[in-house]
């Protein structure tokens, strides 16, 4: 069970954005028997100072896990091949990298309201058609991922809906 704050502010306050271009975003569909190797093939990367900026995952109804991996756009080949060498990538029907993308992320001294302050984020972003790939949300913090050149668009609407110091 969680526990969320509720902290409701006309216009909530953040602590400014932080923005990265030229990034990948990697979608696996991990299946339960796969979860081991998948992992360790990641530790492989580790060991090759291959860092992500995010990653995610999501549990799905039949029993897998989504993961997403936010990465630099100039790893996505290595990346690429060092999975290609050890799966099928043709026949993985549930392997997706979109690229390039773009990051919003920014945090607030709002006291764990998470899903208030996404709301926020989500409907001035919505109301304009700015699509959302995928976004996370961690304690104060928010995190976006947006499909490429829709950053400059969505900073300023962002900007307008949250209180920026």
């Amino acid at each position: 069970m969680e526990t969320i704050a509720v902290y409701w502010e006309p216009k909530p306050k953040i602590y400014g954005f932080r923005e990265v271009v030229d990034l990948s975003l990697l979608s696996i569909e991990v299946k339960p028997e796969k979860m081991a190797q998948w992992g360790l093939w990641f530790l492989e990367l580790a060991n090759h100072d291959i860092g992500f900026h995010l990653s995610i995952t999501k549990y799905s109804n039949r029993q897998e896990l989504r993961l997403y991996i936010l990465l630099e756009k100039l790893w996505a080949d290595s990346v690429l091949s060092h999975i290609d060498k050890r799966i099928d990538l043709e026949s993985e029907k549930d392997f997706h990298l979109t690229s390039p993308v773009e990051l919003i992320s920014f945090q607030g001294p709002h006291f764990g309201d998470r899903y208030g302050i996404a709301h926020t984020a989500f409907k001035a972003l919505d109301d304009q058609g700015i699509p959302i790939l995928v976004a996370a949300c961690s304690g104060a913090a928010v995190y976006i991922v947006l499909p490429e050149k829709k950053l400059q668009e969505a900073r300023p609407l962002l900007a307008e809906a949250f209180e920026v110091p």
